[in-house]
């Protein structure tokens, strides 16, 4: 629901939070939209009272210091139900419509809550939910929908009074995180020494992703903790023209990083002459298969002393993260096996229905051609073809995980993921090829963790995040690599996903003229809906699954449709997947 530095409609959010604030001269760190895009006029008047009664700078700086958490969206909602109560009471006795204002929002809850789909429904946070709909009860005197006495708990911290101060604000705040989430924020959110100067600067830019000058790889091992000191960089002047010399340090910082290119020279020009055009003219392509690459040292005459280093510290980095994720995953072995057997169990029963009845050799039936000549001459008359009792499942899955810099702090949660997925399907007999990629010097990387023809998922976990996200041609290209239309009668494509597209390297100018533009916000969400149109226009069903902040809902809708499902832990993933598996199967016979 809170949403930062949201583009569209801005003006006339930032409007009612001025006038609500009665200052017209300040930067709103804070936004408040619907779903449908739309401002939320009482929660926008809420921040700009907040920034009235209240140190609006400080608070943004408590939220900053969540902004590495796995879970920070869900805080931001339920906390700012806190500040709505306390600065609700401060701004009544000077303005008593304020109550009516307030009841018109929670009427619009309930009634919103009545026209959501199943679907919208899991897309939902149910912590978050359930809080509002407490809040919202509360306000219309309405008996409140039953909640566990944790909830009923939280809901009762999250009546701020009026008489507190920023200071009484944020202790309360970091209490409810405390006592009620175990979430432990320690130094960055004292209410005393908040992040300012050259810190907050550097934390906004990462959290925005505006720096469109430098390419930057941060590893981080997956601590969901802001990049420490001495992560692993990885850097160049994006807007630089590429040369002979730069062009082969790029590629052997790559192959430094994520593994030797996987194709011969002469297939990669042809992808990217296929590919890089459009929007995507300035761009190069890259895939591995993850094999260790190069050390700094074998690439001594191509790399500067910064990027050796910086190498050095990536594959440092990237070998710890495997480490990560392979602990994460012994640590839940048992709810890992448990969800593969669900899921396999569900996938196998979803595609029972699609079984067909591979074709036996026998002495009536239809007429082989190419079995034909073996009667006349090997007096063979087994040159018929009927319905035999073995069945094939005529299905493929392609799984294709964002692997931006985006995705850091969520990086064991998505390697587990991809393991399940992958193992679940492949115990129901359907071929599996993992993929991760990202934008990175300039290329968009696809990384091969597990081949279509392997049963070895240990792949896998070399997942890491880092770099930029060039969704429109990271789907292009995994769109490369899915078997062709007569080898498999359905193909499906689940992309793990933030539905954030965000890349360095620029939009040339169309028709030659103008100005180039970022591969950011609107232009790069509709180049991802175009591509996956694409996809599917070629028969291949793509969906996606969702594990990211709420600001990017929006985009989700925009670039996958209806064929998307949100999760917010991993208990979640067999209900949201058997669910797009349906979908998905559904799509593909309307399609034929």
């Amino acid at each position: 629901m809170i949403k930062k530095h949201y583009t569209g409609l801005q003006r006339r959010a930032e409007n009612i939070i001025w006038n609500a604030a009665g200052a017209y001269h300040f930067d709103p760190p804070f936004l408040a939209f619907y779903e449908n895009g739309q401002p939320d006029p009482y929660f926008n008047l809420v921040i700009g009272l907040a920034h009235k009664w209240l140190d609006l700078d400080r608070i943004t700086a408590f939220f900053d210091a969540l902004g590495s958490s796995s879970r920070a969206e869900e805080y931001c909602d339920i906390l700012w139900l806190g500040i709505e109560n306390c600065v609700y009471e401060k701004e009544f006795p000077e303005r008593p419509r304020l109550l009516a204002l307030r009841r018109r929002k929670a009427k619009a809850f309930f009634r919103n809550r009545e026209t959501l789909s199943r679907q919208q429904m899991m897309l939902q946070s149910i912590l978050v939910y359930n809080q509002q709909q407490a809040r919202w009860a509360k306000v219309l005197g309405r008996r409140q929908d039953l909640l566990t006495p944790r909830e009923r708990a939280i809901a009762e911290c999250l009546e701020f009074p009026g008489s507190l101060d920023t200071d009484g604000v944020l202790q309360r705040m970091a209490e409810i995180l405390q006592e009620r989430f175990h979430e432990h924020l320690g130094k960055q959110v004292e209410a005393e020494r908040p992040v300012t100067g050259l810190r907050r600067i550097l934390a906004k830019g990462l959290l925005k992703h505006e720096h469109q000058s430098t390419d930057t790889l941060l590893v981080r091992n997956g601590d969901s903790t802001m990049a420490s000191e001495g992560a692993a960089q990885l850097s160049h002047g994006g807007n630089k023209g590429a040369t002979k010399e730069s062009s082969a340090a790029d590629a052997a910082y790559l192959e430094g990083a994520l593994g030797p290119c996987c194709l011969p020279e002469a297939d990669l020009r042809m992808l990217e002459n296929n590919l890089c055009q459009g929007p995507h003219a300035l761009c190069r392509l890259y895939v591995t298969k993850g094999v260790r690459g190069k050390t700094e040292k074998e690439h001594s005459g191509l790399l500067s002393q910064k990027d050796a280093r910086d190498l050095s510290r990536v594959q440092k980095d990237a070998a710890l993260q495997k480490e990560k994720n392979l602990a994460f995953q012994k640590e839940r072995a048992v709810q890992i096996a448990s969800g593969i057997r669900k899921l396999s169990a569900r996938v196998d029963e979803i595609l029972s229905g699609t079984e067909k009845a591979l074709p036996d050799r026998a002495r009536s039936g239809v007429l082989s051609p190419e079995l034909a000549f073996r009667l006349p001459i090997l007096h063979d008359p087994d040159v018929f073809l009927r319905a035999g009792e073995e069945t094939e499942r005529s299905v493929s899955l392609d799984l294709l995980l964002d692997a931006s810099a985006s995705r850091l702090s969520c990086q064991q949660e998505l390697a587990c993921e991809a393991r399940i997925i992958a193992e679940s399907f492949m115990k129901a007999r359907v071929p599996v090829q993992v993929e991760a990629f990202r934008s990175l010097r300039g290329y968009t990387a696809l990384q091969i963790l597990k081949e279509r023809t392997s049963r070895d998922c240990s792949g896998i976990a070399s997942y890491f995040a880092g770099g930029w996200n060039r969704d429109g041609l990271g789907l292009r290209l995994s769109g490369s690599f899915l078997p062709e239309k007569n080898a498999f009668q359905r193909r499906l494509l689940f992309v793990l996903t933030d539905a954030s597209p965000n890349d360095s390297v620029k939009i040339p100018p169309e028709g030659g003229a103008g100005f180039s533009r970022a591969y950011q916000g609107s232009a790069a969400v509709l180049d991802a809906k175009e591509a996956v149109a694409g996809l599917r226009s070629d028969g291949v069903a793509v969906s996606a699954v969702f594990l990211g902040p709420t600001l990017y809902l929006e985009n989700l809708h925009t670039i996958y449709g209806k064929d998307c499902v949100r999760i917010h832990r991993i208990s979640q993933l067999e209900e949201a997947v058997a669910g797009l598996l349906e979908m998905a199967l559904r799509g593909v016979e309307n399609v034929s």
